[in-house]
């Protein structure tokens, strides 16, 4: 015997048979197809309100156009409506869904689309006067491949009857106290069955900020503390959701621009602290011949100087004086003009900010060219050495002191500390 053999002598049932509030669903072989169907309770079946009441509602859903709203066909015989045939797909109960493939819920979007997709659908339906009131994973399908919440019978469709216990025995915990107790059927009664949803939904997972607190409301045992409406409850939802990304996207922020900050100290040079030193000053030969030096008993070479130890009259000695204070002059324009050259690229904006070593390295380069340049304009004036050390040290004096005022007025750092323009 073959599957289907097996199947027809089974009466066309599946193995498979989950029991709804109304009845049992499984797919049946009719005409050679499976069908999903609904086979539903005997004890409803028996009330004539309530096959008067699932005619009624058969009609009105048909009128449904919605993608989450299935459809349906009564099956008759002469005792009357036993079972409904629900339009062809490929779907089943979230019970079923779950029970197969737990790992779902964890997919990215699963639940904001499902419990989304739900609140919205039960908003239209409200604004027609129709009330599902029991969302049970069992009453709640999915359509495979694309996860779409679809909902079958609505139990307001069947308020007129006298007991309603029979349309929630078994899955009392997914129904309002109020609904149970016949008082009212509303709302209210959508917001707490959607929450007990939601609950079930993270049995096995730690429940989001977002879900917990909006859930929290939607359950309380007072209907006047619920969410006024599903409407509501999507509104809440959405805007807690929209604060915790807009939490999580300044956080991502603060710690972008902490990691931007950070590399930014660890990437740029150092400012070198420079403390200026004032230059030594070199003691000339003159200075040593005033000291007390005698050139006639101690150097030796004056042999034809006069008793004063000079061998120049006044008017040659005037001469030689005059010529000696020009060049000195022609020295110090040509060292002046070279030497704020130099010190101007070494108090330069550009090289200031340079590391330490490399500022160092930079400023010796520069101050032998000083030093090579003090060297050939003193031989090219006929000045002495001692002479234009003398004098070069002057003009680096008053340069240097020029440069750190112009270096502070500009916000370059000087010993340790940083002023701004």
């Amino acid at each position: 015997m073959n599957y289907e053999e097996y199947l027809n002598a089974q009466d066309g049932v599946a193995t498979h048979r989950e029991e709804l509030p109304l009845g049992v669903f499984y797919k049946k072989l009719i005409d050679k197809k499976y069908r999903n169907v609904l086979e539903l309770k005997t004890e409803l079946v028996d009330d004539i309100v309530f096959c008067e009441a699932l005619k009624a509602e058969q009609e009105k859903v048909a009128q449904i156009t919605a993608p989450q709203q299935l459809h349906y066909e009564l099956h008759v015989d002469s005792g009357g409506v036993y079972e409904i045939e629900i339009e062809q797909g490929n779907f089943q109960t979230f019970a079923q869904l779950i029970d197969n493939n737990p790992a779902v819920v964890a997919q990215p979007g699963f639940i904001d689309n499902t419990v989304s997709s739900l609140l919205k659908f039960t908003t239209m339906l409200n604004e027609q006067g129709i009330y599902h009131l029991c969302f049970a994973p069992q009453n709640v399908f999915v359509r495979k491949g694309d996860n779409m919440a679809m909902l079958l019978c609505h139990a307001s469709s069947f308020g007129a009857m006298t007991h309603t216990d029979a349309l929630f025995k078994g899955f009392e915990d997914f129904v309002a106290p109020e609904v149970l107790s016949h008082e009212a059927l509303d709302e209210r009664g959508e917001v707490y069955s959607i929450g007990k949803f939601i609950e079930w939904l993270y049995q096995h997972g730690e429940m989001p900020y977002e879900y917990k607190k909006v859930v929290a409301r939607a359950t309380q045992q007072d209907a006047a503390k619920r969410y006024g409406s599903a409407a509501d409850m999507l509104s809440a939802l959405q805007k807690k959701r929209g604060l915790k990304q807009s939490t999580l996207m300044l956080v991502a922020a603060l710690v972008v621009a902490l990691l931007c900050v950070g590399l930014y100290f660890e990437l740029m040079p150092q400012t070198a602290n420079i403390e200026f030193v004032e230059g030594a000053k070199q003691e000339s030969t003159d200075d040593l011949l005033d000291d007390g030096i005698n050139p006639v008993t101690e150097m030796g070479v004056w042999g034809d100087m006069d008793e004063e130890g000079d061998t120049l009259n006044s008017e040659e000695r005037l001469q030689m004086e005059a010529y000696q204070s020009k060049a000195e002059d022609i020295f110090r324009k040509q060292f002046a003009k070279e030497a704020d050259r130099i010190f101007s690229k070494m108090y330069s904006k550009d090289r200031m900010s340079l590391s330490e070593d490399t500022y160092i390295q930079s400023n010796n380069l520069l101050a032998n060219e000083l030093l090579k340049l003090q060297g050939d304009l003193a031989t090219q004036a006929g000045i002495s050495d001692e002479k234009a050390q003398t004098i070069a040290s002057e003009i680096i004096d008053k340069l240097r002191e020029e440069k750190q005022k112009s270096v502070v007025r500009y916000g370059v750092q000087k010993g340790g500390s940083q002023e701004e323009e």
